[in-house]
């Protein structure tokens, strides 16, 4: 159900029971870590081939939004445009709902997709150690399901109420956990700063929306994913 939900990745038809539901927010760092495992193959394998670094980039950057779906990258949109509005807060869920795409959130996108690009090309060009791409995807949304667990929804309807209804303080401990066991895997990898700098990105970001929103929705942990990701990447050009 997960990754039918935030991958293209093909799965087999399942039924949504709601019994299932609680696992959806569970599966999330598991999402992050096949996507980051591609991404870092597909990465390894464009390095390799013989053409201009400018390419290389643009196609390294569209691997993890071509397996999310891009659905990340619109819950990002939606909430700068609610955000940056600064309007009341009934008129910020409005525009939430939205389907049409406001002023602030194409200057976002523009923002995050350059900043994208940058640093993928300065990572390429300096050589760095593209491990973190591994965990980053995972982390991220990790971090996010702990927030979807913890923090009580915007809306009684749409997915995360639906998904949050009963997860518990068990669930949490378990994502937690496991966070924690790869964060120790990743001080092998040599990427452990960069593993923190996404967890801590993750949270400014989240209080940051909580902060305006008063609450969490998809599109928030869509902005939460991308906020963190980007920036992580950024530093793992500029360290």
């Amino acid at each position: 159900m997960c990754f039918s939900m935030y991958t293209t990745i093909p799965m087999p038809n399942i039924d949504w029971e709601e019994k299932r539901f609680p696992y959806v927010v569970m599966g999330l760092p598991f999402v992050g870590l096949v996507i980051g495992l591609i991404w870092l193959i597909i990465t390894n394998v464009i390095i390799k081939i013989n053409m201009p670094i400018t390419i290389k980039s643009i196609f390294i950057c569209l691997i993890p939004l071509f397996l999310s779906g891009f659905i990340h990258i619109d819950g990002y949109m939606d909430t700068c445009d609610a955000i940056f509005s600064r309007a009341s807060l009934e008129k910020k869920y409005k525009i939430l709902k939205d389907s049409l795409v406001g002023a602030f959130a194409v200057i976002a996108i523009l923002i995050i997709s350059f900043t994208y690009y940058i640093s993928i090309y300065e990572i390429l060009k300096a050589n760095k150690n593209i491990m973190a791409l591994l965990l980053i995807p995972m982390f991220s949304r990790g971090v996010t399901s702990l927030f979807i667990i913890k923090i009580k929804p915007i809306s009684k309807e749409g997915f995360i109420a639906t998904f949050k209804k009963d997860l518990n303080n068990k669930h949490f401990y378990i994502i937690l956990s496991t966070l924690i066991l790869f964060l120790i895997l990743s001080y092998y990898l040599n990427i452990v700063k960069f593993l923190l700098i996404n967890i801590l990105c993750c949270i400014i970001s989240g209080i940051f929306c909580i902060k305006h929103l008063k609450g969490i929705s998809g599109d928030l942990c869509g902005f939460m994913i991308t906020t963190s990701s980007a920036i992580t990447i950024l530093f793992l050009a500029i360290l």
